[in-house]
């Protein structure tokens, strides 16, 4: 099973199982369904390498329990498979892809993730052609080829979620967040970073804070999130701001705590609710621009310490959330809504 990456979907089983999560404490039938779906729902995960599977396994959302072998994987019903992740490992022609999606007909969605830096077109065909195409991971800079290759999905307008690695967001390959966040069926960007390295040798936040400057109206409504060590974000973040407002030179004069009405609003037409942390911060707002035209960014954070996430149910940022703003440059997630 040294196929599949089992880290990064850490950071997916938060955002897909909360709704469950919470729901299960309801009463009566619609409690009882939640409970049951809670416990019975999986994640299928599998790793493609030189066209074959090279390993897989299934995941329960509710209690994190995985199984590896295939006669475990096989006993799974097919309705409780709510999503598939499909991990290319490089750009041979391979079958897998098509086959997996065949096995598990009923899943809500499914994701790919591009370990390699090229890509095949027969595998952007089948992706076009998903109606339940859920996101796309990519972790390499692209070549020019598949970065040829991508633009029939960004065109297409097929994307609604992208996973991004740092390392990825430079050159052309950067040009494929940027415009996707223009794009209306477009809603979620999130840029992560695993592993504790070297700093980033790219600036994407600061490059999509200033998009988000020049465009602030195709931004409208679409949510950044940058997660696991994401210092490096934070930073150009904060520069970004404070470059913004001359008599400020530290991110905790920028910033202006959101009231409960404030709050209200972005959770009614921007479901920032959704957006949950073992310990939220509250919400943060930064706003600028001529009267009539102010645009905003609404951010907020885990102020968590690793030792007390499995402390804390998750809970979404609101006007109660933490205000110790200070906190955000130790965070291991914060989230970004535009308006």
């Amino acid at each position: 099973m040294d196929g599949v990456p089992f880290a990064f979907c850490e950071h997916l089983s938060q955002l897909l199982s909360e709704a469950l999560s919470n729901a299960k404490e309801l009463s009566g039938s619609y409690g009882e369904l939640a409970r049951h779906m809670f416990e019975h729902q999986v994640r299928y995960a599998c790793a493609v390498e030189d066209g074959s599977l090279t390993g897989d396994y299934v995941q329960y959302l509710g209690s994190g329990r995985r199984l590896e072998t295939p006669k475990q994987i096989d006993a799974i019903r097919k309705k409780f498979v709510r999503d598939v992740w499909i991990f290319l490992m490089d750009a041979k022609t391979e079958s897998v892809s098509r086959e997996i999606i065949r096995r598990f007909p009923y899943a809500d969605d499914y994701n790919f993730v591009l370990k390699s830096s090229s890509i095949n077109e027969a595998w952007v065909d089948l992706a076009y052609s998903l109606r339940r195409l859920g996101s796309v991971s990519i972790r390499k800079e692209l070549d020019d080829n598949a970065l040829q290759l991508f633009q029939k999905l960004v065109t297409g307008q097929k994307l609604w979620f992208l996973f991004i690695h740092p390392d990825s967001c430079e050159g052309s390959t950067m040009e494929i967040p940027k415009s996707l966040l223009c794009q209306e069926q477009f809603k979620e960007l999130v840029i992560t970073e695993p592993r504790p390295v070297r700093p980033w040798k790219t600036t994407p936040v600061q490059e999509l804070m200033e998009l988000w400057s020049e465009n602030s109206e195709k931004l409208r409504g679409k949510h950044l999130i940058v997660n696991d060590y994401c210092g490096h974000g934070i930073k150009q973040l904060e520069e970004f701001l404070v470059q913004r407002v001359q008599s400020a030179s530290i991110i905790e004069r920028v910033l202006e705590a959101c009231s409960k009405e404030e709050c209200d609003f972005i959770d009614k037409y921007h479901r920032n609710n959704y957006y949950t942390f073992p310990m939220p911060s509250c919400v943060y707002k930064f706003e600028e621009g001529e009267e009539g035209m102010r645009r905003r960014l609404y951010i907020s954070f885990d102020c968590a310490s690793d030792e007390v996430v499995s402390m804390h149910q998750q809970r979404p940022a609101n006007h109660k959330g933490s205000n110790k703003i200070h906190l955000i440059r130790a965070t291991k997630m914060f989230h970004i809504l535009f308006d």
